[in-house]
C-alpha cells in the first residue's frame, strides 16, 4: 500500500469519525431533551444545574429556528440569569456577548384587589439608539398564566416592532394559553427553582 493510499484512508477515516460523532451528538441531545421533558412533568423542583441545562436546550431550539436576537430582555428575577447565560454562553460568547437588558416587574393592585404585574419603568431602561426594527427575545424561567410575559411583550412593543418580539421560557404550565414562542418543557405542577428558595445564613 502506497503512502498516498494510506493518507487517503486516514483522511476518510477521520472524516467518518467526525461525522459519526456529530450524528451521535444529535441523537444524544434528542434523547436528553425527551428525558428532561418527561422528568419535568413529574418534578416540582429544579436545581441550578438543571436550569443551566434547560437553558442550553432552549438555546438549541432558538438556533434551530434561525432566530438571532439583537437584544435579549430577561424578566427579573427569574429570567435575568437565563438571559445572562444565553447572552454569554449559548447565543453569544464571553468575549462577544449578545446585548442583554433586564425588565423589572412589580405587582400592581387594581380596584377589585386583584394583583397584576407591570413593568417598573423607573428601574427598567431601554438603551438609547436601539433600532425599532431590532429582533428582541424576552425570557423568563416559567410561565403559569402567561400574563407576566404578555405584559412584558406589550411594554416592549412600545419600543420595537411587535412582529420582531419573540418570547422564551424554560417551563410552560399547561394552563398557559398565551403560548410563548419557545419553551423546553410543559408541566401541570407548581415548579419551584432551587435558587429562589436559597437563604444565606
Amino acid at each position: 500500500m502506497g503512502i498516498w493510499q494510506s493518507l487517503l484512508i486516514a483522511v476518510v477515516g477521520a472524516a467518518l469519525g467526525i461525522v459519526g460523532r456529530w450524528l451521535i451528538g444529535i441523537w444524544e441531545r434528542a434523547i436528553l431533551l425527551r428525558k428532561l421533558k418527561n422528568a419535568m412533568l413529574n418534578r416540582e423542583r429544579v436545581s441550578l444545574n438543571e436550569e443551566f441545562l434547560m437553558t442550553r436546550l432552549l438555546a438549541q431550539k432558538i438556533r434551530k429556528d434561525k432566530f438571532s436576537p439583537d437584544v435579549i430582555f430577561g424578566i427579573c428575577p427569574g429570567g435575568a440569569m437565563i438571559a445572562e447565560w444565553l447572552s454569554r454562553r449559548f447565543l453569544g460568547s464571553w468575549d462577544k456577548p449578545a446585548p442583554m437588558q433586564v425588565l423589572y416587574m412589580v405587582p400592581e393592585h387594581d380596584d377589585d384587589g386583584a394583583i397584576n404585574m407591570k413593568v417598573d419603568e423607573e428601574w427598567t431602561a431601554i438603551s438609547p439608539g436601539m433600532s425599532k426594527d431590532a429582533k428582541v427575545l424576552v425570557v423568563n424561567d416559567i410561565t403559569r398564566t402567561g400574563d407576566t410575559l404578555k405584559v412584558a411583550c406589550n411594554f416592549l412593543a412600545n419600543h420595537f416592532d411587535r412582529k420582531n418580539i419573540q418570547s422564551a421560557v424554560l417551563v410552560r404550565d399547561v394552563q398557559d394559553k398565551k403560548n410563548p414562542t419557545y419553551h423546553v418543557a410543559m408541566t401541570a405542577k407548581a415548579v419551584q427553582f432551587d435558587w429562589k428558595t436559597y437563604s444565606a445564613d
